[in-house]
């Protein structure tokens, strides 16, 4: 084995300032670009920073920015202006805890100048985010831009369904009413009797479709409040199975015995209800057999998984295993005549709902080789342990 040499201290010289140049010039191109970025650790403090953030939040001195937490310097804001805490599962530093990812929020500077009256000025900016883990350090990259007009007119979009999901439940809730007060007061013929009872079918699918649509674009924009609570899965989904129907009570079994069951998450019940209510109309709507459903805990190294299993027919294509969260997407091979198509928004909620509470959903079809009449659906619910 060839002995090595050490380096003359002209060499070693020499090394040293190619490595202070190259760290020079990588400066020069983090400064260049138009966009404004930190690197922050876990306590919250400012690591680093390049031109454009100090531009913007250091009074253009980037080494003032190092070593401060970054809540002195910066706030995230919700599009209608409310401030986003950072315990909150929409803030992009407890998203960068689960996965990388980019959204929209109102960004305030909070003006260290008498001109201000320290008012909070708010800027609309795109912000992306990725976990960097470095020497069993952690580490989060902000990164902070204006909008392209694509991404203007995404929102646009997303103000506008929100904006018609608004107007649209008043005339709503009018129509229920009186269809309502025509079929208690009156006593029409049959024919006319089952009219009406189709009009408030369909004034209800309605009424649900819009409301769906304007969760959607409360968690799409940040805007809806989460309220947040310690405590064992189980008990959560207990609370949920609690207040169904006795008819709905007959299908569900619920292995609550599972030690699983008993780890810590951090969840919103009502985020959680509407989850499982959706879970449970796509399970009673598919099955053409007296329908059993079965909730199952498993415990991971980093989460805790929720199982919702039925006897339903399933879903035989591994490309709709994905295609089902997608908004407003029915499975061809699941359309029956007899029926009313759902609006097809129900899993894309279950989707939307878990990533808003850090989480993920993902779903497969169960086939049992042994017996080729059983089979169903199952959905896989994975929630940070804390």
């Amino acid at each position: 084995m060839p002995v090595e040499k050490n380096l003359p201290a002209d060499d070693s010289g020499f090394l040293i300032e190619q490595l202070r140049q190259s760290l020079g010039l990588l400066r020069v191109a983090f400064d260049s670009t138009g966009e404004a970025m930190l690197i922050i650790d876990e306590s919250r403090v400012v690591r680093w920073a390049n031109q454009q953030a100090a531009d913007l939040w250091g009074r253009g001195i980037t080494v003032t920015m190092v070593g401060r937490p970054y809540s002195d310097l910066i706030r995230f804001h919700r599009l209608d202006g409310s401030q986003l805490m950072e315990i909150e599962p929409s803030h992009p530093l407890q998203k960068a805890l689960t996965k990388d990812g980019l959204n929209c929020y109102q960004v305030g500077t909070q003006a260290d100048d008498d001109s201000n009256d320290g008012k909070t000025d708010l800027i609309v900016r795109m912000v992306s985010w990725r976990q960097i883990i470095q020497m069993n350090q952690r580490f989060i990259l902000l990164i902070f831009r204006d909008q392209d007009p694509l991404e203007q007119a995404l929102a646009a979009q997303r103000q506008f369904i929100n904006n018609l999901a608004h107007e649209l439940r008043t005339p709503l809730a009018i129509l229920k009413g009186n269809l309502h007060r025509i079929k208690r007061k009156a006593q029409p013929p049959d024919q006319l009797q089952q009219s009406l009872s189709d009009a408030t079918a369909e004034t209800n699918r309605m009424g649900s479709l819009v409301d769906n649509l304007l969760l959607l674009s409360e968690l799409d924009t940040d805007l809806r409040r989460w309220n947040m609570k310690n405590g064992e899965l189980k008990t959560f989904v207990e609370r949920w199975a609690c207040n169904l129907n006795l008819e709905f009570k007959k299908v569900l079994r619920l292995d609550s015995e599972n030690i699983a069951g008993s780890c810590q998450v951090q969840i919103d019940q009502e985020a959680l209800c509407i989850i499982l209510d959706n879970l449970l109309d796509n399970s009673l709507r598919f099955s053409n057999t007296k329908s059993s459903i079965e909730i199952t805990f498993r415990e991971t190294f980093s989460s805790v998984e929720l199982k919702f299993n039925d006897n339903g027919p399933g879903i035989q294509s591994e490309e709709n295993h994905i295609a089902v969260f997608e908004r407003f997407t029915r499975i061809e091979e699941h359309r029956d005549l007899k029926h009313t198509d759902g609006a097809g928004l129900g899993l894309t909620l279950v989707k939307s709902l878990m990533e808003g509470l850090g989480g993920t959903a993902l779903c497969h079809s169960i086939h049992d080789s042994s017996n080729s009449s059983q089979q169903g659906f199952s959905v896989t619910l994975q929630f940070p342990k804390i």
